[in-house]
């Protein structure tokens, strides 16, 4: 997480809603639990508790 949270964000300040290595980490987790594509992690972080 430590290394997630110094990576820079390229993105503009218009419409961020979420911080990059909290995206990232939901992601990595999803794949983990056996998420195969874009969809699936949206499904599996939708799911997640908070």
């Amino acid at each position: 997480m430590d290394r997630l949270r110094r990576l820079p964000d390229p993105r503009r300040l218009q419409g961020r809603r979420h911080r990059p290595w909290y995206v990232l980490a939901l992601a990595a987790c999803a794949v983990l639990a056996g998420a195969k594509s874009h969809t699936a992690i949206a499904e599996w972080a939708a799911d997640a508790p908070e």
